[in-house]
């Protein structure tokens, strides 16, 4: 299997277990998993009342952008990272793409 698919594989897997998990801060609220593979992009957001209160709110945002696994938003105190490597990401494919881009050294690289 080559590279992109098996990160494909990793996101679906990671994000589809986390789906399944039901949020105790917001029992009303449903998992709801966006997956576009023709851009390979994966969010998990959680929707839905919660006594008086609607809840919409993004939990993660995944995208595969050449070769790498660009995380864009992580609403938890999980180490994507961690978690990412331990599934078969290589580290140095995983780009937080919530970080400047001189913070992750790519302006000193560039320079």
């Amino acid at each position: 299997m080559d590279k992109i698919n098996k990160y494909r594989q990793i996101l679906d897997k990671y994000l589809s277990h986390r789906a399944s998990l039901q949020l105790a801060s917001s029992p009303g609220a449903k998992a709801h998993l966006i997956i576009d593979r023709e851009k390979d992009e994966y969010v998990l957001l959680w929707l839905g009342w919660t006594e008086s209160k609607y809840k919409h709110s993004l939990m993660f945002h995944f995208q595969i952008i050449g070769g790498k696994v660009w995380i864009h938003e992580n609403r938890t105190d999980i180490d994507l990272v961690k978690v990412l490597t331990e599934e078969g990401v290589a580290q140095k494919d995983i780009v937080l793409g919530f970080v400047a881009p001189y913070a992750r050294g790519e302006a000193a690289m560039s320079m």
